[in-house]
Order: C-alpha cells, then structure tokens, then sequence
C-alpha cells in the first residue's frame, strides 16, 4: 500500500509541477527522455539477463499483439460503419495498446516485487512494444491518410534503446554482471518509477474529458475490462497452472492506455484531445483495478 501511495505522489507531484508553472514545458519531454534512454534500458538490460526464459511467457507476448489487433479491426469496422478516422484511430490507440512501461513495471514492481520484473520487461517488450512499432505506427499512418514505408518502421523498432538493451541482454546472458554493473544497473532502474510517473502526471489533462465521456467509456470499457479477460481467457485455456507469468499477463492486459498511444495519436492528428481524456482517467483508475485483477488471477491459481 504504501508502495501505491508513492506511485500516486509521484503522479500528483508531476500535476502540480505542470500547474505551478516553475518548470519549462519541455519538462515530460526531458523526464521521457530519461525513462527510454537511460532508466528502461537499466531494467531490461538487468531483468533480461537474469530471469529465467519461459516457453509460458509466449501466451502474454501474442495475447497482447491480439488485444492491439481486436481494438484496431474494431476501429476499421467502426470507421466502415461512419465513425470518423480521428475517433477511431484515437480508441485504437489507447484502448488497444497497454502502458505496460512507465506505469506497468513499476505497479507491478509493488505488487509482486522483484520478481515479477524479469516477466513483465519481456511481456512489455516483446509483446506491447512490437505492438507499437509493428501495429500501431501504420495504422496511424493509415487512418490519417498518409503513408509509412516499412523501412521506417524497421528502423524505429530497431533503434528503440529498450530493444537494444534486450539484444544485449540476450547476448550477455552467459556473462556474469560483476556487482558494481549490477548495483549501477538496479540503481538506475529505481529512477524508472518516479521519473516515469511524474511524467504522467504531468501529461494528466482532466480538461480534455470535456465532451468525451461516452467515448472515454467504451475505450476504458475495452482497455480496462475486455482486455484483460482475453488474456485470462488465453492463459486459462494454455497454462497448466496459474502462476507468476500468468498473473503478470493479465495484470499487463489491464494497465492503462499507453502514453505513447496518446503521443502518437497527436503526432497523426487523431482526436488528440479524446486520447489525452482516456489517458487522464485510465492511468488513475488502473491503480484500482490492476490490483483487483492481480487479486482475481490470484484466486484462481
């Protein structure tokens, strides 16, 4: 509990860091900087390396490619059917893309502690990332009329630093981190939380729920609801057992709306203020309801 109540602080400091006005507007984007550059690649480089490879974190990697993919074939019926692209492509994004980084790893950090790190930095990778890089730029792209090459999409997946701290894991697996690596590695790593939220807390807009409310509805019904149960579903069907992997793939289905969906949803011109209204309530609201369903997958193991 306390560990959530500092997780909040951090995200209330960022609010009344931006209301303040003491702080230069580029402020998330330098705290942004710090979280992919620097912090996130600590944490995939040092859980990559160390945790044990599980033929069970498969299941969560290809359900959260198909929790993007349910919401983006939804916005292309809801677009067939006359939603206008910008909507669509706004619900797309953020309800179908989890923010398994800034705001999953360090939740999850308080609710399984450590251990279920090494888990979640693959799902997050490997599963939300791809998603990202590989699903959601064309489709953006798309909804908003204009074209992507896959050469740019290549290139921006394979310079993204976390990814290149997961190459690096991989290939550094057989090596032992002298302590000093480690301790510096675990050191940044615990920059990751209150950098990352206090950056969301910034980018919060409670303004842009303005006209929005059935719209953030469906969106956070989808991202925060249905999501979730397909992965439960998944992992119910494939599992032996309900374990550590399982609760964090469910827990991982059910973070927020991504920030960078929203980011991206702006950079396309995609309904940005109904993307910052879903983010501006989901983020909050999934502090509640991640640990209910970590409770609930609990339960059933």
């Amino acid at each position: 509990m306390s560990v959530l109540a500092l997780l909040l602080g951090c995200m209330a400091l960022g609010l009344a860091a931006r209301r303040s006005g003491k702080l230069p507007n580029e402020t998330p984007r330098l705290l942004n900087a710090a979280v992919l550059y620097v912090c996130l690649p600590a944490v995939v480089l040092r859980s990559i390396h160390a945790v044990p490879l599980s033929a069970r974190l498969v299941v969560p990697v290809l359900g959260l490619w198909l929790c993007f993919g349910l919401a983006a074939v939804g916005a292309l019926l809801a677009v067939r059917r006359g939603t206008a692209r910008p909507v669509a492509g706004a619900l797309a994004l953020c309800a179908g893309l989890a923010n398994t980084s800034f705001v999953g790893l360090p939740l999850l950090r308080a609710l399984g502690g450590e251990e279920a790190l090494g888990p979640a930095v693959v799902v997050d990778q490997l599963g939300s990332f791809f998603a990202l890089s590989l699903g959601a730029v064309p489709l953006a792209a798309w909804l908003s009329g204009g074209r992507v090459s896959a050469a740019f999409v290549a290139r921006r997946a394979v310079l993204f630093p976390p990814f290149l701290a997961l190459v690096a894991a991989f290939a550094l697996r057989p090596v032992a981190f002298p302590e000093w690596a480690d301790d510096g590695l675990r050191g940044l790593g615990l920059l990751l939380s209150p950098l990352a939220l206090t950056s969301v807390g910034w980018q919060l807009e409670p303004s842009a729920l303005r006209g929005q409310g059935r719209r953030v509805t469906v969106g956070l019904a989808y991202k925060l609801l249905v999501a979730p149960l397909v992965m439960l579903a998944l992992v119910w069907l494939t599992a032996p057992t309900v374990g550590l992997a399982e609760r964090v793939a469910v827990a991982q289905a059910a973070m927020a709306p991504m920030v960078t969906g929203g980011v991206l949803a702006a950079e396309y011109e995609l309904e940005p203020k109904l993307a910052a209204g879903l983010i501006a309530v989901g983020v909050p609201l999934s502090l509640a309801t991640v640990p209910a369903w970590w409770w609930l997958v609990g339960r059933l193991g």
